[in-house]
């Protein structure tokens, strides 16, 4: 021990104790695992601060409802599916095989779809709680109003339109669960047409967005007109920054939520619905998902 090497015992347990000689494969495979289960650590870690509110969970939902639909799509456009059948030609014809090549039927049921749609569920579920941060912004919004007179119009008028909006989509899941009287809904209308007045409510909200995005650019050009100082500087180019993600927000909801308050559509390719939706919330959820780095 006196010279510093260790007793040939030792050396010949190292490797049953899982300490190998450093730059082994052993040794780099170790510390591959190693470093993956600390990415996977950090990643559960920002998704539980993400979900550890009632928005988040919404926020994760829709995420992971639109990018599955979008993705089933691509799986199954024509394209891809060319593509698929090439590779498979060009591997078989490396293999010199003789197989024949058949076109394989696809499921009848996508994983992804129904994935898709078990989200969709789970964020109406989530959503009938929504009266009540509603109804709260309207208490605050009555209590302290904005400064600007078009904008407290405006935004009471979007109170109202969010709460008929979520209080009719309510009424109408609760009575396809068999929670509320479904007579009652069938006697004004049915789930159908509930549904329908709904998505209206909610395409009011957008419609007046448009509005609020022009008078919140206007005051904006204004203040910056009689001069700022440099801490407004930043507090208005902060407001800039989520004016644009207000206003690409609202530019993809609008041809979809047209789409579902029309009878019988526009003619939105139901395909693209997915993509598009994942296109509207991707900025809000890169911000929340940065939020917690």
């Amino acid at each position: 021990m006196a010279d510093g090497k260790a007793p040939s015992s030792e050396k010949a347990a190292s490797p049953a104790g899982g300490n190998y000689p450093p730059g082994t494969p052993k040794e780099a495979a170790q510390r591959r695992l190693l470093a993956a289960l600390r990415a996977a650590d950090i990643v559960n870690g920002r998704l539980n601060k993400i979900m550890s509110s009632a928005a988040g969970q919404e926020r994760v939902f829709a995420f992971v409802q639109y990018s599955s639909h979008a993705l089933h799509h691509i799986l199954a456009s024509a394209p891809w599916i060319a593509l698929q059948t090439r590779l498979g030609l060009l591997a078989r014809l490396r293999a010199n095989t003789t197989k024949s090549t058949t076109t394989q039927s696809p499921p009848q049921t996508s994983p992804l779809l129904a994935l898709s749609s078990l989200m969709s569920e789970a964020r109406y579920m989530l959503r009938l709680l929504g009266l009540f941060p509603l109804l709260a912004w309207g208490a605050d919004t009555l209590k302290s109003p904005p400064s600007d007179h078009i904008l407290h119009a405006l935004t009471l008028l979007q109170v109202i339109s969010n709460i008929l909006y979520q209080a009719l989509e309510n009424v109408e899941l609760l009575s396809r669960k068999g929670v509320v009287s479904k007579r009652f809904v069938d006697r004004w209308g049915g789930g159908g047409k509930w549904s329908l007045w709904s998505t209206r409510a909610w395409f009011g909200h957008i419609f007046l967005q448009y509005i609020v995005l022009w008078r919140a650019r206007e005051l904006r050009k204004k203040a910056e007109a009689e001069g700022v100082s440099k801490e407004k500087r930043e507090s208005l180019r902060a407001e800039f920054r989520a004016w644009k993600k207000s206003l690409v927000n609202n530019a993809f909801w609008t041809p979809l939520c047209l789409h579902w308050s029309v009878e019988n559509g526009i003619g939105f390719p139901g395909q693209l619905v997915g993509f598009v939706s994942f296109l509207a919330s991707a900025w809000g959820f890169y911000d929340i998902w940065a939020s917690t780095a």
